[in-house]
């Protein structure tokens, strides 16, 4: 019925599986005091993790569930090598590994860290938006992935692997709540899951989720609410049907629904117009207080399945994996004036539909021996829609051109007040879509030269097309007037790119050193190039003309994988250096002879060259069978080599670099090679230690810290030094109780133990070039918080 292996039983006790002949038998496997094999499948095929010669963080279920990570945004605090740039709304989450990710909005551009669910690539990384209940694990690839994952894994990937049914019934239920100590808001969850056959041949697992977040900003426009609060519920299924030893058909089925709100345009520091007319608002680093017009809102839905074959004939394996995903998103954000020069959004909306279909076909060698081996081919097929419409006043006069949302690079404000005096209010309407048609042929092969080496070597070809579409429609009329609408329509366009790429990798292992694996590993990735359809309405026609071309990796990384003190200790460290060619940024665009004024006009544009290049360091250990403790370290250093963007505001010539491009006396542009990329944190760790002990009477209690600590880090690309988070560290502690034959677990725990402050995000908010008007997003575990939890199994 099953392949004769056991399962990974990572855990304190737990039951090991053993399935062959049609029938499965359990066998109780006490923990003893050594590390247990984890497998992964970061190369398309079962491997031990020490046996990939490339940096992976695999965390199974138990470590997921005892360090509380729920979901995409949970995963930073165990792996130092992945940050995450949190927005406004709650499921857009920018992913980077080793201080590299998406730094650009756009509907044509993807993402450079990739998101995989049970072997399904995702077109975008707010596809994620799903808690991380019931799964078998999570794996974050660091590093250029493209060979085997596609065209979108420049950085990296995280793969989320959910668990398959189980050969006998099985079930859970959890239910937690959370309460900050000292500033409203928390959050209430819970979880259930059933599994087990339902036939000889197939079986079923469906889990289901509930989730309550209440907010902590407080809107002193409406009666001092606080807020954002959210509601978000979904359920999972699996069916798997095993009608012989040589075939096995999975059907994943997953929807999740959010209703809430955005987090709301905070402002850190304003200038002094802002603050002499908004007393009520508490300027300051810490600052939480907002003004809205109370339709702030964001609904989304998120529905995928997927349908896998593993179908093993005599020596080869053949393997199916068919995805659809679909994904709407619907937001309004409102920002009303806080006084002094700015703008008055009163409502700006935003619809998002994505739409993903995926077929993958592999070949695989079925049995280990001296050459083990795949051959594939992936079809990827996205369609992105976004319309944009919104009510704004007091747009400042003369041109202009906000490039992606001070609120959210997500939802693009294309403004342009072409009138030379008074400020005009607008009513926009602006759709823009992308349709990205991608083939991937790809070949893997490791050569076991002996028992000491092993030399692996892959490439995929790539043949893409993309499709974009853009239309713009604005009235305006001078602010406080009922006088005639000026209309400006930009558009229709419609065009395409082709593209052809090739990524590669090359990996030599040596197996000669006593309980450690060496390894080097050179490889390369690719990101497809696009049409920019978000660029300024009135730089449309020359995004078409000039697409941003694809953006290339090359990494180079020395490793070495150890097993120590009688397999107590896993000692897993990784050297690398991965230069990005024409990354894919914000660039400043000559100015036109023709403007008025001369302006500077920014888009996303190809920004020469950027670096990364560190050490990470992973270690788990079992020094007892009563003590687990996992740790990490990342030194990395994450630069510009070729990049000049716009200044930041309030940026003087020759302050930081800056220059004056078009002769009027203010700062344009600077230069910012060799500086640090936004959000990426020179030294970061983490460090979880668990110790549990048996009671007399069967049951047994534990306790847990974990810690995670950052560097400083710059949040803008261009340097702005009033947009820096200082170095911080979190700890979190849990406390609790397992018994009735470990069916029943109680826990109590504290997040942000010593209540140390941090935010996600810092951005410039000015249309007045004013250097103080920074608003900031801030962490939601910003504040120490109380939780309970309890979880009951059987």
């Amino acid at each position: 019925m099953f392949k004769n292996k056991p399962l990974n039983c990572l855990g304190y006790i737990l039951p090991c599986v053993l399935f062959a002949n049609n029938s499965f038998v359990f066998a109780e496997v006490k923990k003893h005091a050594q590390l247990e094999e984890v497998i992964v499948t970061a190369q398309k095929r079962e491997q031990n993790l020490q046996d990939v010669p490339m940096a992976v963080t695999a965390m199974t279920r138990t470590f997921l569930e005892d360090n509380g990570i729920t979901n995409v945004s949970d995963l930073a605090k165990m792996v130092p090598s992945l940050q995450l740039s949190e927005k406004a709304e709650p499921s857009q989450v920018t992913i980077q590994v080793r201080g590299v990710g998406t730094l650009v909005p756009g509907m044509s551009l993807e993402s450079n860290v990739s998101v995989v669910v049970d072997n399904v690539p995702l077109a975008r990384n707010e596809m994620a938006s799903f808690e991380f209940a019931d799964l078998e694990r999570i794996e974050v690839l660091r590093g250029p992935q493209g060979t085997l994952f596609g065209k979108n894994a420049t950085a990296g990937l995280v793969h989320v692997i959910s668990r398959d049914p189980a050969p006998e019934f099985e079930a859970f239920v959890k239910a937690n709540v959370e309460q900050r100590e000292s500033w409203a808001g928390g959050m209430a969850s819970s979880a259930f899951g059933v599994s087990g056959p339902l036939t000889e041949t197939l079986g079923g697992r469906l889990t289901g989720y509930v989730k309550r977040t209440e907010g902590f900003y407080i809107d002193v426009l409406n009666d001092n609410a606080t807020g954002p609060n959210s509601d978000f519920g979904g359920a999972r299924g699996k069916l798997m049907w095993t009608p012989s030893d040589d075939l096995v058909v999975k059907l994943n089925m997953e929807s999740t629904r959010s209703d809430g709100a955005t987090a709301p345009v905070t402002f850190r520091y304003a200038n002094p117009d802002k603050e002499a007319e908004s007393p009520n608002i508490q300027y300051g680093p810490e600052n939480r207080t907002t003004k809205t017009y109370g339709l702030d809102s964001a609904i989304n839905r998120n529905d995928g399945f997927s349908l896998s074959v593993d179908w093993t004939v005599g020596p080869f394996v053949v393997t199916s994996v068919t995805g659809w995903r679909d994904y709407l998103s619907r937001t309004v954000i409102t920002l009303p004036n806080l006084e002094g020069d700015s703008i008055d959004i009163k409502e700006l909306h935003e619809h998002r539909d994505i739409t993903t279909f995926t077929q993958e076909l592999r070949l695989s060698s079925a049995e280990p021996g001296a050459l083990d081996w795949t051959i594939g081919a992936l079809w990827f097929d996205s369609r992105v829609d976004n319309l944009i419409f919104g009510d704004m006043d007091n747009v400042p006069a003369g041109p202009l051109a906000l490039v992606g949302s001070p609120i959210d690079p997500l939802i693009p404000i294309l403004l342009s007040n072409p009138t030379t005096a008074g400020n005009v209010d607008i009513d926009s309407y602006k759709f823009s879509g992308a349709d990205t048609k991608n083939l991937g042929v790809f070949a893997q092969g490791t050569w076991h030269i002996s028992d000491l080496w092993h030399l692996t070597a892959g490439g995929r070809y790539i043949a893409e097309q993309q499709d974009a579409q853009f239309y713009n429609r604005d009235l305006m009329r001078a602010t406080g007037t009922t006088g005639p609408d000026i209309e400006t329509i930009t558009g229709p366009f419609d065009g395409g790119i082709e593209d052809e790429a090739f990524s590669g990798t090359l990996s030599l292992q040596y197996d000669g050193v006593e309980d450690t694996t060496l390894y080097g590993t050179v490889s390369t990735g690719y990101r497809g190039g696009a049409i920019n359809v978000e660029a300024a309405t009135a730089d449309i026609e020359d995004a078409y003309a000039n697409p941003v071309k694809p953006e290339t990796a090359l990494s180079f990384e020395l490793g070495s994988k150890s097993r120590l003190f009688d397999n107590r200790m896993q000692l897993n460290i990784a050297l690398f250096r991965t230069v990005f060619t024409d990354f894919q940024a914000y660039l400043a665009v000559p100015p036109d002879p023709d403007d008025i004024g001369g302006v500077i006009r920014f888009d996303v544009k190809n920004a020469g060259e950027l670096a990364t290049q560190g050490v990470e360091i992973e270690v788990q250990g079992q020094p007892s069978e009563s003590l687990f403790v996992a740790g990490s370290i990342l030194y990395n250093e994450a630069v510009f080599d070729d990049f000049r963007p716009k200044c930041f505001p309030g940026q003087r010539v020759g302050e930081a670099g800056g220059e004056d491009d078009d002769g009027d006396g203010s700062c344009d542009t600077q230069d910012v090679s060799g500086k640090t990329l936004p959000n990426a944190p020179k030294v970061s760790l983490s460090l979880s230690a668990r110790y549990q002990v048996p009671l007399d009477d069967g049951d047994s209690a534990f306790a847990q810290l974990t810690g995670r600590w950052q560097d400083d880090v710059q949040f803008n690309a261009t340097q702005d030094p009033l947009t820096i988070q200082e170095a911080y560290g979190v700890v979190d502690m849990r406390v609790g109780w397992v018994g009735l034959d470990e069916k029943l677990e109680l826990t109590a725990y504290v997040k942000n133990l010593f209540d140390q402050f941090s935010v996600n995000s810092m951005l410039n908010f000015t249309v007045v070039d004013d250097r103080r008007d920074i608003a900031h997003f801030i962490n939601a575990d910003a504040k120490r918080q109380f939780g309970l939890a309890v979880g009951y199994s059987w």
